[in-house]
């Protein structure tokens, strides 16, 4: 995609929770190449600094705010949304990314699953969500623009064995989001929800046994272009919980 061909791009500020790995850091990096000014956020400042000097390699290090925040404490949410204004006086994006798989202890059926990991995973996945996305929109509300790309899962249609509590998250997502999107878009801020398939990210490595492993997984940074599609739609136009997924090609048999 070229960058001058979508010059709304250019100087947007978003900001990217998850941003220390995978589908955050993809995006990350992809957006800045287009001139976004970016901030990322990740309760891992090691993986933070990481994505930060990355970027550095390939722009201006002016245009990169880095802040270790966890999504799941409402202070931090806050504290993101204050020092993203503070440092750029706007907030055009949101892409919630930041997720867990699991709580700790591996695979786990539901009868398994102890109310810490639960919750662990809930607060994570589902509040963190709320939190990152309530704590942006009155900016957006007063800016009479922004964009929010909220990342659920295909497992947000379907549940897995082993994933209760990631797929009881990933449901609520979308449902969120739906409620979101139905309130404050007649305000021009803009709600999308995208659900990836398996994506070869950290997360989906805590896939252990193979019998739960995709065979076929995307590389994030496929999810990433997909987010900058739905960043760059006409403002009268979203997708409404579009799913993402690998190509299931079939190899060639070899003769003989």
């Amino acid at each position: 995609m070229d960058i001058e061909a979508n010059p709304t791009l250019k100087d947007k500020v978003c900001i990217i929770t998850g941003a220390g790995s995978g589908i955050g850091r993809a995006c990350a990096k992809l957006l800045f190449s287009y001139q976004v000014k970016v901030v990322l956020v990740d309760v891992n400042q090691d993986n933070c600094q990481a994505t930060e000097e990355e970027l550095k390699a390939i722009g201006n290090p002016d245009n990169i705010l880095s802040l270790k925040l966890s999504v799941c404490n409402e202070t931090d949410m806050s504290s993101m949304a204050s020092k993203t204004l503070d440092r750029f006086g706007r907030i055009n994006i949101l892409i919630a990314s930041a997720g867990i798989l699991r709580g700790g202890g591996g695979v786990k059926t539901a009868l398994e699953t102890s109310l810490e990991e639960w919750e662990k995973v809930l607060q994570t996945n589902l509040t963190g969500t709320f939190l990152s996305n309530r704590a942006v929109l009155p900016t957006m509300l007063a800016q009479k623009q922004g964009d929010i790309i909220n990342i659920s899962s295909v497992s947000g249609r379907q549940g897995r064995a082993f994933d209760s509590a990631y797929c009881a998250s990933k449901f609520g997502i979308i449902g969120l989001s739906e409620s979101i999107a139905e309130e404050v878009a007649p305000d021009g801020v803009r709600v999308q929800t995208l659900l990836p398939d398996a994506v070869d990210t950290p997360l989906w490595q805590q896939n252990g046994t193979e019998s739960i492993k995709s065979p076929v997984s995307l590389p994030p940074e496929r999810v990433a272009e997909f987010i900058l599609y739905l960043l760059t739609l006409p403002r009268d136009t979203y997708l409404l919980n579009p799913t993402i997924a690998p190509l299931k090609i079939r190899k060639k048999r070899s003769k003989g």
